[in-house]
């Protein structure tokens, strides 16, 4: 083989003829070549050459400090190798005088070595020189593979620690390196003849399905000899100390240090010794538990405790750093009185909360009820022979149930596993910004409906568990979490609804409670039973009627002098009352006196009799401009400025330019941008994208182009137009939208991460999941986000391999058919 060839020199001993050049003995390149060293050697500093080393120094030396000089051209120049050959010294040096090169003499007839030499009769040393060569030939073209194959084979044995197998497959790996070879190259036959002849020679060991090692030395076969201290190396690991053992001997403790100094000093390299060296110096053992968990003799143990230094840390870390078998992890584990959880974190039973926890998430996946937790998780704790201190009782399970920040209740006392803890902080104040709202009781189901995608992202299956999640992990100043699923905010139930009363009255009973249902959530059915049985006082013939204050003129006239704007929430109408008008809020705050001052009641605002209704208001403000900023006010965070601005958007008469900034359709047109112009651009996207799933930065990359776009707005201006094409569904990430043609139904993260996944055979490697959302559809989501969105699904991600599943059965599908 051709590659080999360039090694040729280096494995060949009688290469080393060619430092007769460099004044080396004859006698001593025998030596060297008669026990079989080669150049290589000396460049790699074997073992072997270690070992002469320590007996020829010198010489040693002298071969290293003129290899340098002998590279591949000298050799193949150089005619000393020809001593190789036994040709003398006195021939070689009529070549050397006379310039011939070993390669010259392979064609070189007398005639022209007469003339070479200066036309002096030497035919008997010609002759004895062309024999040498024929001979050389012979020696340097022997077959020198398997010294190769045996040397680099060898060194690399020389490096494996004890217990450290190898494989035919992983040496042809490390025979490619060395050899500069493909590894369908390697000749398996040299592999497997060296292997054979090392295991014969007790150098290597076997074993079935793990493959070979190299042989060390154990303690076992160690003690069992005799060596100069053993007695008091005996004596030290059966525990005796320095003193005991000088006592009994009628020596000083410092006298037997230094004996047992020397005999450990003259240990050989055993096996257990190099093994244990790390693991026994990180942790602090005890015999019975290193014999155990590592099924070694006590002597291993006694020999180590004397040799080495135990470590400082609990061999209980040892289960989340080392590499043990399951059966090692339970030993450590039961010996500590402890588990690994379900994020494969060792626990203490002690701790009767994670515990908890950890047995909810196995079994509360799904809600639960509190006796079918107990049933389950009594039957587990006795199965797997637990303290019975862990039995749960019906108050103990409820009340951890409640404390715990990784369960949400359900409807009917019922729980689940939810981790709380990961909820990032961006998604709090979202939720926090949800509370902002005028005094009153309301239900969550108002916010949960109101919030689908919120909802969704957060895995919030309904008002109870919303409400749940606020009473454990938000807490605001003058919002109460009353009984499932109600909260109060500033005000208590009876004077929120008596302040209705006095809002509303005169109104019919069943239209109050579709007010109240539709403004504030809470349901008819509970609030009418509630109004018959506390509130009678206030019901007349099915209608709410209450005795108003008496307003004067006079206060009818300052207020009318008061009011400045259209619209203003009933607390900024309390607020501006209040300061001049004694009991302003009964006087006032009921559609009997604003009639009189032009006003209406509707909703949460007061708005001017011009308009009909709050939606009017908001969108005849929102266009009044050419440009529109949202200020964020309290104002613009309702239902019905949402709203208003939604259907502006959808119809194309305002388009987002920049976040909260809009520009009005006059604007545009004044700009030259037709509305038809828009709807063109929009339909030309939808028709772009053929895909079910696309964005912006998408079709930008697949290449579309428009016209409208060489107007130069920023992105965020083309986006949203798109976004109000009636047959797209969209959602909004960080920092872009996500569209969806599939329009009859709305959509989640977790529906276009499937969508990925179904698009590929195999299961897709995490990062290139996000790195493909990154680069081609411009979806930057951090890494936490999407564990999070896809454990709260059937999606299934493995962080052990870093993998994303289509499904935790198809996890266990592929896991199982590669072992298979």
């Amino acid at each position: 083989m051709q590659q080999q060839n360039q090694f040729h020199y280096l494995f060949n001993p009688y290469t080393l003829y060619c430092l007769l050049e460099f004044d080396l003995s004859k006698n001593n390149i025998e030596r060297l070549v008669a026990e079989e060293f080669v150049v290589n050697d000396f460049l790699v500093k074997s073992n072997k050459m270690i070992q002469m080393q320590m007996k020829k120094k010198a010489l040693i030396q002298k071969v290293i400090n003129v290899l340098p000089t002998l590279s591949e051209a000298v050799y193949e120049q150089s005619v000393y190798k020809l001593g190789a050959a036994g040709l003398s010294p006195v021939n070689i040096q009529l070549l050397v005088d006379h310039d011939i090169t070993y390669p010259q003499l392979a064609s070189m007839t007398y005639d022209v070595f007469f003339e070479r030499i200066g036309r002096k009769n030497k035919k008997a040393s010609f002759e004895r020189i062309k024999e040498a060569y024929k001979v050389c030939e012979i020696l340097f073209q022997l077959d020198i593979s398997a010294r190769m194959y045996n040397f680099y084979l060898y060194q690399h044995c020389e490096q494996l620690a004890p217990r450290d197998y190898m494989k035919i497959d992983a040496l042809c790996d490390v025979l490619s390196v060395r050899l500069s070879l493909p590894k369908a190259e390697i000749d398996v036959l040299y592999i497997e003849q060296f292997l054979e002849k090392k295991r014969a020679e007790n150098y290597l060991t076997y074993a079935p399905h793990l493959g070979f090692a190299k042989k060390y030395k154990t303690v076992k076969a160690f003690l069992e000899s005799d060596f100069k201290g053993k007695d008091i190396l005996l004596r030290r690991m059966n525990g005796e100390t320095l003193q005991d053992i000088g006592e009994s001997l009628g020596v000083s403790r410092e006298r037997i240090r230094q004996k047992e100094a020397k005999v450990l000093s003259r240990l050989p390299e055993l096996e257990e010794l190099i093994y244990y060296k790390d693991v026994f110096e990180a942790y602090n053992w005890n015999e019975e538990m290193f014999s155990l968990i590592y099924d070694e003799s006590p002597e291993v143990y006694q020999l180590l405790d004397v040799k080495l230094k135990r470590g400082d840390t609990s061999v209980l870390e040892a289960v989340g750093e080392l590499a043990l078998t399951e059966v090692q992890q339970k030993l450590i584990l039961a010996h500590f009185d402890c588990y690994i959880n379900y994020e494969q974190q060792v626990m203490s039973y002690n701790n009767k909360m994670t515990f908890f926890e950890h047995l909810i998430f196995h079994l509360g996946q799904t809600a639960v009820s509190n006796e079918e937790f107990i049933e389950v998780a009594n039957k587990y704790i006795e199965e797997h022979q637990l303290n019975p201190s862990l039995i749960f009782s019906e108050r103990s399970a409820l009340g951890m149930s409640d404390r715990s920040q990784k369960t949400l209740h359900t409807k009917n006392n019922g729980f689940r596993f939810y981790d709380t803890t990961k909820i990032e902080p961006e998604v709090f104040h979202q939720l926090k910004e949800l509370l902002d709202l005028d005094p009153g009781v309301y239900s969550m189901s108002k916010l949960f409906r109101e919030n689908e995608a919120l909802m969704d992202e957060l895995n919030i299956d309904s008002e109870y568990e919303l409400h749940n999640l606020y009473k454990k992990c938000i807490e605001i100043s003058g919002v109460t979490f009353t009984r499932m699923p109600e909260f109060s905010v500033q005000t208590t139930k009876d004077e929120f609804l008596k302040n209705l009363f006095y809002e509303l009255a005169p109104i019919p009973v069943d239209e109050f409670l579709v007010y109240v249902e539709t403004h504030y959530g809470l349901r008819q059915d509970s609030l009418y039973s509630l109004l018959y049985s506390d509130y009678l006082a206030f019901i007349h013939n099915n209608e709410i009627k209450v005795d108003y204050v008496e307003v004067s003129e006079e206060e009818y006239a300052l207020m009318g002098a008061l009011l400045q704007h259209d619209i203003y929430t009933v607390s900024e109408f309390i607020e501006l009352g209040s300061k001049n008008i004694e009991n302003f809020k009964e006087k006032f705050i009921n559609n009997q006196a604003l009639m009189k001052l032009d006003y209406n009641l509707k909703g949460l605002f007061i708005l001017r009799r011009t308009y009909m209704s709050v939606d009017q208001y908001f969108t005849n403000l929102i266009l009044k401009d050419e440009l529109f900023k949202n200020t964020r006010t309290r104002h613009f965070k309702t239902n019905h400025f949402f709203t208003a601005l939604y259907d502006l958007e959808k119809n194309l008469d305002v388009v987002k330019i920049a976040p909260d900034v809009y520009l009005t359709n006059k604007k545009l047109q004044d700009a030259g941008v037709t509305k038809d112009e828009l709807i063109a651009y929009r339909n030309a996207a939808f028709e772009f994208a053929q895909v079910p799933y696309f964005t912006y930065h998408y079709l930008k990359n697949e290449g579309f182009e428009h016209e409208v776009e060489n107007y130069g707005f920023d992105e965020i201006f083309y986006e949203r137009i798109i976004w109000t094409h009636p047959q797209l569904r969209s959602l909004n990430t960080r920092k872009c939208t996500i569209f969806s043609k599939q329009q009859a139904q709305e959509f989640t993260l977790k529906d276009f991460i499937s969508w990925l996944l179904i698009q590929h055979d195999e299961p897709l490697d995490f990062n290139f999941l996000q790195n493909r959302m990154q680069n081609e559809f411009g979806i930057d989501v951090k890494k936490e986000k999407l564990i999070y969105v896809m454990q709260n699904s059937t999606l299934h991600y493995s962080k052990e391999l870093n993998k994303v599943y289509r499904s935790k059965e198809v996890f266990y599908e592929t896991i199982y058919s590669k072992e298979g």
